[in-house]
């Protein structure tokens, strides 16, 4: 019986390693696959218990399982390069000592439905707190799709890869849209 609760716990620690390596559900997917698609949002906690976000986490709409967001140095701009097709809702953020879930049922401001390969700006917002003790967030103006996708081709993951040259073609078509 004890060997049986010891290679159980084995096998269940290996998975949840595994997890935690990956980007997210089914089989890694390469950075430069044509057919990805970058979502990117930002998240102003300065009125959250946690002023700065250290995960995210983006849900599939009828899947089990989420996509792990890449978060800035700052904890407020937050990147998934590698999603395929379908819908997605930011679904949970975490901070230190804090985790912050969506409600699972519905859709809230964050979501989108990615039918053909691009990048996708799910919105600029800021943490709420609502009288229950739960939490919110509205959209704000500020930063603006432009200023954040600048940023993001600062980042490191960024570099070497198909985002550098499609984040600089998105920027230049915003730019001429002035």
């Amino acid at each position: 019986m004890n060997s049986l609760i010891r290679v159980f716990c084995v096998v269940w620690l290996s998975a949840l390693l595994a997890a935690c390596g990956s980007d997210g559900i089914g089989p890694k997917r390469d950075i430069n696959d044509p057919t990805n698609s970058l979502v990117f949002a930002y998240i102003d906690m300065t009125g959250a218990p946690s002023k700065k976000i250290y995960e995210a986490s983006l849900k599939p709409q009828g899947e089990e399982g989420y996509w792990h967001m890449t978060v800035s140095d700052d904890g407020r701009l937050l990147s998934q390069p590698v999603l395929p097709p379908g819908s997605y809702q930011i679904s949970r953020l975490a901070g230190p000592n804090h985790l912050y879930n969506f409600p699972l049922y519905g859709r809230n401001e964050t979501a989108v439905r990615i039918q053909q390969p691009g990048i996708y700006f799910l919105g600029a917002y800021r943490y709420v707190r609502l009288k229950s003790g739960q939490f919110d967030v509205e959209r704000v103006s500020s930063p603006s799709e432009l200023e954040l996708l600048q940023r993001l081709q600062k980042e490191d993951w960024v570099k070497g890869t198909q985002w550098e040259a499609r984040l600089r073609d998105r920027i230049a078509a915003l730019r001429g849209k002035r």
